[in-house]
């Protein structure tokens, strides 16, 4: 890449499906595994959405279509808090249409075999109470981990040290330092590959840096 002489180097590398915090994540399947048929469907299958965005409800509703038993349990308090408002009322609706049941207040602690199925543990975040289901399947929907390996990895050779000035960012100015002549190149990154968010989040993050550079 150096070869080329940048001037400017944006890391649009994305992240990676966050489960590794899970107390028997390699018994889980991810949204990513479950929405591209990498894994197989089960009979009865919990879907867990740690961040109330679309990928959750999608995994459900495919579940359900398959004709699987479907529950839906969320860390939020309510539904889909970081969807738009015709989001939430369209995977509402759809929610109903498909007989999907949904809890709420639930962070998951761990999961474990249970003979032939699986035990999912809960802590209600209001009451604190543990609460344990049993079911075929885990589907996990908590966002993804930066896959900046390559950003790390240019960190030490660019102009910048990998940061971008946020202020300047927001305000649509010129990156400090995007006037010099100095050699080395001028390095950002943007979308999931600075944390885990939606699509809409990393078009706007490349066009404010485009704009500010």
């Amino acid at each position: 890449m150096q070869a080329e002489n940048p001037d400017v180097v944006i890391i649009a590398t994305g992240g990676l499906p966050d489960i590794d915090w899970i107390s028997g994540a390699e018994h889980c399947t991810t949204s990513w595994d479950f929405l591209t048929g990498a894994a197989p469907t089960k009979e009865s299958i919990l879907v867990y959405d740690g961040t109330g965005r679309n990928p959750a409800m999608s995994c459900a509703e495919r579940a359900a279509v398959a004709g699987a038993q479907v529950s839906l349990v969320a860390l939020d308090g309510s539904f889909g808090p970081e969807m738009t408002y015709s989001e939430q009322v369209t995977w509402k609706q759809r929610l109903y249409d498909l007989d999907i049941p949904a809890s709420f207040d639930l962070l998951l602690k761990s999961v474990q075999e249970s003979g032939d199925k699986l035990q999912v543990t809960f802590a209600n975040e209001v009451t604190g109470k543990q609460v344990t289901k049993t079911v075929d399947q885990v589907v996990i929907e908590r966002g993804t981990l930066p896959a900046d390996d390559l950003y790390q990895e240019l960190r030490a050779a660019s102009a910048n040290d990998g940061v971008t000035d946020i202020e300047c960012l927001l305000a649509g100015k010129a990156q400090p330092g995007s006037e010099t002549s100095n050699a080395a190149f001028q390095l950002h990154r943007i979308g999931d590959a600075v944390s885990s968010r939606n699509i809409y989040s990393a078009i706007l993050d490349a066009a404010r840096l485009s704009n500010s550079i």
